[in-house]
């Protein structure tokens, strides 16, 4: 009994489920006396864990969105609140 339900269980789990992938970009800003940015899938604690941060620099994030789809491989996903640039050559054909 406790074998079919288990079998039961795994049967509704793996036939229901769909893989979904996605992951959160960070745009981070490291600072002291000057400062720098990094697009990171690590939020500003996980990244200085990775890549250690000089002593007096600070890190904080300004911005974050989420991405669909695989990470492997690809570069980070535009931040969609961002309106793309258009190109000059693109407002001419649309004319």
């Amino acid at each position: 009994m406790v074998l079919q339900r288990a079998l039961l269980f795994s049967l509704f789990v793996f036939s229901n489920s769909q893989v979904r992938a996605e992951y959160r970009v960070f745009q981070l800003i490291i600072y002291s006396d000057s400062e720098k940015q990094v697009l990171s899938n690590l939020d500003p604690e996980q990244y200085i864990r990775y890549y250690p941060i000089l002593k007096g620099e600070k890190i904080k994030y300004t911005t974050t969105w989420m991405c669909k789809g695989r990470t492997n491989g690809k570069e980070y996903c535009p931040n969609p609140r961002l309106k793309p640039e258009v190109s000059e050559q693109d407002s001419l054909n649309k004319k």
